[in-house]
């Protein structure tokens, strides 16, 4: 639930992880060559919970004593952050290397709590996807004024590795969520963030992913993918979010409508459907539970991420930001 009014509210949250931090940034761009149209895939595991409150001591307002007309709920970092570099940053997650790039917000500070946009290339692709400052796919221009980025890398660039056997997928999904887990944990911690506006997007298997993220995670605010399949359980989900859905008329496929319509169906929406910004193509779907929309956008092209995207899926995202 958001909230309205002026004050901020402390929520503290522990960082598990050892950054190891360094400034350069990814050197070269790769492609997102793998499309995503494989069956639907199984998601078992033990890592269901978002990182939690593990008893900090207490220096500001709890979350259950805030009032109801208080304002965004900041991360501890808000308080005793010591930030983190722009660019590329690097933590060890299961004894593994990790990275990933940050670009913050102009006129960045802890004066007020800021939502962040978790950024998930396609499988076989690298940061440079989202970390370019051209195009239309240009998301990092899209934000500047409004929100961090936090732009992800997958182990060996695939959140979903199709060379290997179906049996490895879904330890695979574990160790990208606690990947994430950790990620999260350290910009709370170093950052200050507004713990209801943390959303995740992705194209292609960064997209599937996200949507892992959705299902497995309740701090995932809303989601915003294209050309994207199931990457999990149905019945391993936890979380509800909002979504933003768009798909190529060139790669509809059962794997992807089955994607959105399990995204639509729990929110709780009807089949039908009213047009929605931008228009042509986006429909927003009737009926969905108060603070749970889900849009749908079906562009004319085919496995690629739609030139309207970058800013579609920020004023999707702005609806949940105070």
């Amino acid at each position: 639930m958001r909230r309205d009014g002026l004050s901020l509210t402390v929520l503290l949250f522990t960082a598990p992880c050892a950054l190891a931090l360094s400034g350069c940034d990814e050197p070269a761009a790769s492609s997102d060559a793998a499309i995503d149209d494989a069956a639907i895939g199984m998601d078992s595991g033990a890592r269901d919970g978002a990182a939690s409150d593990t008893g900090a001591p207490d220096t500001g307002p709890r979350i259950e004593d805030a009032a109801s007309d208080a304002g965004p709920i900041g991360s501890v970092g808000c308080v005793s952050g010591a930030g983190l570099p722009e660019g590329e940053n690097t933590l060890t997650v299961q004894s593994m290397s990790r990275r990933f790039v940050l670009r913050l917000p102009a006129g960045y500070s802890t004066d007020r709590a800021w939502p962040v946009v978790l950024a998930l290339h396609g499988n076989g692709g690298s940061p440079d996807y989202w970390d370019g400052t051209s195009g239309a796919r240009n998301l990092r221009a899209v934000l500047e004024d409004h929100a961090i980025l936090v732009i992800a890398h997958a182990i060996d660039g695939q959140w979903r590795d199709y060379g290997m056997d179906a049996s490895t997928w879904p330890a695979r999904v574990e160790s990208e969520l606690a990947y994430f887990d950790d990620v999260l944990s350290a910009v709370r911690a170093e950052l200050c963030v507004d713990e209801d506006a943390i959303f995740a997007m992705g194209f292609s298997g960064g997209g599937s992913f996200s949507g892992v993220l959705g299902c497995r995670r309740t701090d995932i605010r809303a989601i915003a993918v294209g050309g994207s399949v199931i990457y999990f359980d149905e019945a391993d989900c936890v979380g509800t979010p909002a979504a933003w859905i768009t798909i190529g008329e060139g790669e509809l496929s059962s794997g992807r409508t089955a994607y959105r319509d399990f995204f639509r169906d729990r929110a709780g929406c009807a089949a039908s459907s009213t047009p929605t910004e931008p228009d042509p193509p986006c429909v927003t779907y009737d009926g969905c539970r108060a603070g749970t929309p889900v849009h749908y956008c079906e562009h004319p092209d085919g496995h690629v991420w739609p030139d309207f995207g970058s800013q579609a899926a920020w004023d999707f995202f702005g609806q949940f930001v105070d």
